[in-house]
């Protein structure tokens, strides 16, 4: 097993992401007068990230990015924490605002989307140093306490809602549920990063195989949820 994930985890990833993405750009006519425009778009944009994130792997591939790896940006938790986790924060934050009809849940999710990104970026300005060596645990807890809390506002309102009898035609819950999971499963991984070398293979080894199980549920979640809901807004 160790051998297979440090041979292939980056490739696994990415191919399930591209499916996603591939069933998304496919099923984008279905939703381009609704909501799901916006999520099919962060989807791609997703994907394009973790690609670009890739940019340490290549050091001994391309003589251009010896620049990269001798500057502060060797390391790519930099780009994961402003271009993944950040932007979370504020896309699930602008898209659960706009799907959601409770005026109370809608001021509820600009708030905790505004104060973590606060927080965020003066956790980040203090702890500069860290920023570009390593993930900042507090900003992922943030970011997963911000989404769960959008994902749970949405809950309650199809909980309280008609549409609650056909909640499998629904996007909304495919891509919420998805979301839920993801993040209460990976946050608490992030706690123990220190352990994230190569003198303790044992836990980096675990850590990609809860990353990848996650990756592989989340966005075959969101395929399926793509495929077989019906839109609903027009």
């Amino acid at each position: 097993m160790e051998t297979f994930l440090r041979q292939n985890y980056s490739v696994i990833t990415h191919s399930i992401e591209l499916l996603a993405v591939l069933v998304a750009v496919f099923c984008y006519k279905k939703y381009k007068f609704t909501s799901g425009k916006y999520f099919i778009y962060f989807l791609v944009y997703v994907f394009i990230i973790d690609l670009v994130g890739e940019y340490p792997s290549f050091y001994n591939t391309f003589e251009w990015l010896k620049i990269v790896e001798q500057s502060v940006f060797r390391y790519n938790y930099w780009l994961f924490t402003i271009f993944y986790i950040l932007a979370s924060i504020l896309f699930f934050m602008f898209y659960y605002h706009k799907i959601l009809k409770n005026k109370i849940h809608k001021k509820i999710v600009i708030v905790v989307g505004v104060l973590s990104l606060l927080i965020s970026i003066t956790y980040i300005v203090c702890h500069i140093d860290q920023f570009f060596k390593g993930f900042l645990p507090l900003i992922s807890v943030l970011a997963a306490l911000s989404i769960i809390t959008y994902t749970t506002c949405y809950f309650i309102e199809l909980l309280q809602s008609d549409k609650l009898l056909n909640f499998y035609k629904l996007l909304n819950f495919y891509i919420s549920i998805a979301l839920f999971f993801w993040w209460l499963i990976t946050t608490p991984v992030l706690f123990y990063g220190v352990y994230n070398s190569e003198e303790d293979w044992n836990f980096v080894i675990l850590k990609w195989q809860i990353f990848l199980f996650s990756n592989i549920l989340m966005y075959l979640t969101y395929a399926f949820g793509l495929l077989i809901s019906k839109p609903h807004e027009k």
